[in-house]
């Protein structure tokens, strides 16, 4: 650093003399730089892959990442997955769709290895009623024995007017008989409910499904017979950028292709790992665009204002330019990809590295004004400023290296790629530039004066100046009230945090997690046998914020004995009550009313219908509505062609009939059970719960919803209590917060022991290296409490700001002390020269170019932002009020 007869220090000189190399051939330089830039950049577009295997950012070697990869290796299905949620107006539609899309997405075996069908297998059609409880059958048995007689005459005319005629039998039948049920009259209820849906849906253009099995059976299945899953592994590419998106644009395909939508009863979504991966990387992706244009705008002013000259703006842009093409080349040479975390190094390399181009560039022009030739100009730059420059990029380097060592392998790739950026840009702006520089010099006008000051009022300068020991004692306090409020400043652990609330995939997942009957998010423990796993089960179930533990013999049932003999009682009802199904369906559909017999039906209905006056007050209303909405149907079809009124019917008979033979082939098939043991299980339910080396999974289904990440915690610390080697999505999420939490920690710890001895090494200065580092660490302390006072809690997104907060702060009070050491005679005097005025625009530039991220709708980039802005803003006044105000060591 400057020494204290004026005389610069050795690397200074060295920096001076290289500067006039450069600018005896300055052409040479450019032409040089570019010839790097092109083949680097050229390089880079073939050979720097983006990795966004999330799984891979932290090491291998963690005791938790271990079990996991075990859990892997016995059931790799359980990774990586899609989940198609398939919703049907009835159980019918759900299970046809289910059907559907299995057998489309199983003739693509690149693209879909596994197709997994949960409950869709010939073994659970057949075996079906066996998996209801005994009140449940007794219920069906009981609703078959009384609707027998008006089924039998639909399977026989399936057709609008008979199933209306059949609905106006019961309600005469319900108002005749007195002592009729309340189950009757909410069987007729339903039927007249749905037959008003079913007008209203066909004006509309859509189906509304009559939900046979839960009519006959009494809500038996109820809401779960109306979902059904296709669990899908499909093959990733993580050289792309978004791998699942080939997989994920196919389903979309197959399910267009079959033309599943609200309108035929049936609504098909998607959510998973993989679903939630894209759409986040698409959001945040959607999100930085904006961000981008908007602070290169905004930059663009604050650079404008700074510099006050296009050709200093547009030589350091260029160069800032240059310097990221070769970072991004050394990426792709020493690490050959980026992954979610170290793709941000640029960001921070635009960050810091412009820094260097506006102290540069304003130095250079103080000088140029008060009449240094171009020359002696860059030379006396490079003399002052290259030395301060020299150690902000050596220091800042070191606080990214000390990332390497951490367990945090997505931080640690960044520390390298980010550490090495600063030596690079340091190289760029102390060659390229002054080279630019020569090729288009800054020209000052006669009466032009520095650009210095206006960080401030000169006379809050002076009054800084003049009141330090009232500053330092203020900042004590604030230091005090930061420090006692750090213990609660969170690491959000819950990665579901981070996703966009109104991204498909995610709220569909929020919704499956609100329900634990549903909860996508469960762990699994490994047993060696069935009886472990069966005795593991047992004693996790018992635990406070466990629902429930299952394993591969939940799905052979209990009881089979008195369930078979109610199944048997069922089969003997149908016998009974209803023909065979026709072999020829041409000979159902044969002899259909014609047009004007149709709708004369369905006008004495509505009649009928508007005069029912059943006991049940809800009834009678829903007769009421039902008569309203066909009238409106009827208005509707007024003057409408033939064929229209013709395709309204036909909807109306579709979705009153159109389950109605679907839903009794179904009984009809479930009739042949029998009784099942283990060894009956299909193959692709036994994989899922038994690996080929016998290793049996149990799978823990938690009490709350998991997107509370007090919940997820509780669950995982008390499953961790009885199986301490259980793994999954939750485990997963609190240890990965640990062990970035511990990556952290450790890496600041590095960074902070590095940083002290590279600035007592340069200033060989006690007082001078405290003068850098209590700023640093008061605005750590003033940004950390804030993040408490506005409920922002760090998390994997954010923690990327600390690099370059951390860089920022040692380079600002770097700049600031070598600035004094160079004879001011007074704290005043400081604020006042380029250096102060390079420091507040260069914060203002980080600010504004990351700043912009805090609106973005994405959680994680908009945590980002407003953590760079409150650690900027505290950085910068901590370099400039409470820099100044600490005492100065004397020099003789």
């Amino acid at each position: 650093m400057a020494a204290p007869n004026g005389r610069p220090p050795a690397v200074g000189r060295f920096l001076g003399w290289w500067t006039d190399r450069v600018a005896r051939h300055p052409r040479r330089v450019v032409a040089l730089a570019v010839l790097i830039a092109i083949a680097g950049g050229y390089y880079t577009a073939t050979h720097l892959g983006v990795d966004t295997d999330t799984e891979d950012m932290l090491s291998g070697r963690l005791s938790w990442r271990v079990q996991y990869e075990r859990y892997k290796a016995a059931f790799p299905q359980y990774t990586d997955e899609i989940l198609v949620i398939i919703d049907g107006a009835t159980a019918g539609l759900a299970a046809e769709a289910q059907l559907s899309i299995g057998e489309r997405l199983r003739a693509a075996p690149p693209l879909f290895p596994p197709v997994y069908r949960p409950g869709g297998a010939p073994f659970f059609e057949r075996h079906a009623l066996l998996y209801l409880d005994e009140e449940e059958l007794e219920e069906l048995a009981i609703g078959l024995e009384e609707a027998g007689p008006w089924l039998r005459e639909l399977e026989r005319e399936p057709e609008l007017p008979r199933f209306l005629s059949v609905v106006d039998s019961l309600m005469a039948e319900a108002s005749d008989d007195p002592t009729a049920e309340a189950s009757d009259d909410e069987r007729v209820g339903g039927l007249i409910g749905a037959v008003g849906e079913a007008f209203g849906s066909s004006m509309m253009g859509r189906l509304r499904p009559l939900p046979w099995r839960d009519l006959l059976s009494g809500e038996v299945g109820g809401a779960e017979g109306l979902r059904r899953y296709v669990v899908i592994k499909p093959q990733l590419d993580f050289n792309s950028l978004f791998p699942g998106e080939p997989a994920i644009g196919r389903i979309r395909a197959v399910v267009d292709s079959l033309g599943l939508s609200a309108a035929v009863g049936v609504s098909v979504r998607l959510t998973g790992s993989v679903p939630m991966a894209d759409e986040e990387l698409r959001s945040a992706i959607q999100g930085l665009g904006i961000a981008v244009g908007l602070a290169l705008f905004m930059v663009g002013g604050i650079l404008y204002a700074g510099l006050r000259s296009v050709r200093l703006i547009g030589a350091s842009l260029f160069t800032l330019l240059v310097g990221l093409v070769i970072t991004s080349t050394f990426a792709a040479l020493a690490v050959r990809h980026l992954n979610l975390i170290s793709i941000a190094f640029a960001v921070l390399y635009i960050g810091l590295g412009i820094d260097y181009a506006i102290h540069y560039s304003l130095r250079y022009r103080e000088l140029r004004v008060e009449g240094a030739r171009q020359r002696e100009a860059l030379r006396l730059t490079a003399e002052d400023v290259g030395a301060s420059l020299f150690l902000s990029a050596v220091t800042t380097a070191a606080c990214f290296y000390a990332f390497i060592p951490t367990a945090f392998k997505g931080v640690s790739e960044l520390g390298m790629i980010g550490g090495t950026g600063m030596l690079i840009s340091f190289l760029v702006t102390i060659t390229l530039l002054p080279a630019l520089l020569c090729l288009a010099p800054f020209r000052p006008k006669p009466d032009e004066r520095p650009l210095v000051g206006g960080v401030m009022p000169h006379g809050l300068a002076r009054w800084i100046a003049g009141h330090r020991r009232t500053v330092l004692i203020g900042a004590s306090i604030v230091a005090l009230a930061s420090a006692a409020l750090l213990p609660q400043a969170r690491f959000a652990r819950n990665p579901l945090d981070l996703r966009d609330p109104e991204a498909k995939a995610t709220a569909t997942f929020r919704e499956l997690l609100a329900d634990t009957t549903t909860s996508p998010m469960t762990i699994a423990v490994l047993a060696p046998d069935s009886a472990a796993a069966e005795r593991l089960a047992d004693r996790l179930t018992r635990l406070e914020r466990v629902e429930e533990a299952i394993t591969i013999g939940v799905f052979v049932p209990d009881g089979q004995g008195p369930r078979l003999a109610r199944i048997d009682r069922i089969g003997r009802v149908i016998d009974s009550s209803l023909e065979p199904p026709r072999a020829d369906a041409a000979d159902l559909e044969a002899g259909a009313a014609d047009l004007t017999a149709r709708l004369a039906s369905v006008e004495t209905f509505r009649r009928r219908l508007s005069r029912y006056e059943p006991a049940d007050e809800e009834t009678r209303d829903r007769a009421r509505f039902a008569s309203f909405q066909i009238r409106g149907w009827q208005r509707w079809m007024e003057d409408r062609p033939a064929s229209v009124q013709r395709e309204a019917l036909d909807r109306v008979e579709s979705s009153l009939l159109g389950g109605l033979r679907r839903s009794l082939h179904d009984l009809r098939a479930s009739l042949d059970a029998g009784f099942v043991t283990a060894a009956d299980l299909p193959a692709d339910l036994v994989e899922r719960w038994v690996s080929p080396d016998g290793t049996h999974r149990v799978e823990v289904i938690p009490r709350d919803n998991l997107a509370d990440e007090a919940a997820l915690r509780a669950f995982v610390a008390d499953v961790l209590s009885a199986a301490p080697d259980a793994t999954g999505e939750p485990v997963i999420s609190v240890s990965a917060g640990e062990a970035v939490v511990s990556a952290f920690r450790q890496a600041l710890a590095y960074a902070a022991i590095a940083t002290l001895l590279l600035l007592l090494l340069a200033l060989r200065s006690f007082w001078d290296t405290m003068r850098v580092i209590v700023p640093l660490l008061l605005a750590g302390a003033l940004a950390g409490a804030a993040t408490v006072l506005f409920g922002l809690a760090f998390n994997y997104a954010n923690v990327i700001a600390l690099p370059l907060l951390l860089g920022v702060g040692v380079d600002n009070g770097i700049h600031m002390v070598h600035r004094s050491r160079a004879g001011l005679t007074g704290e005043a005097d400081l604020l006042g020269t380029s250096t102060a005025r390079a420091v507040l625009f260069a914060s203002l530039t980080t600010i504004f170019s990351f700043g912009t991220l805090a609106f973005s709708r994405h959680p994680g980039a908009a945590s980002m932002g407003q953590m760079l802005t409150i650690g900027m803003l505290s950085v910068l006044l901590c370099t400039l009020v409470v820099l100044p105000a600490l005492p100065s060591p004397r020099r003789s």
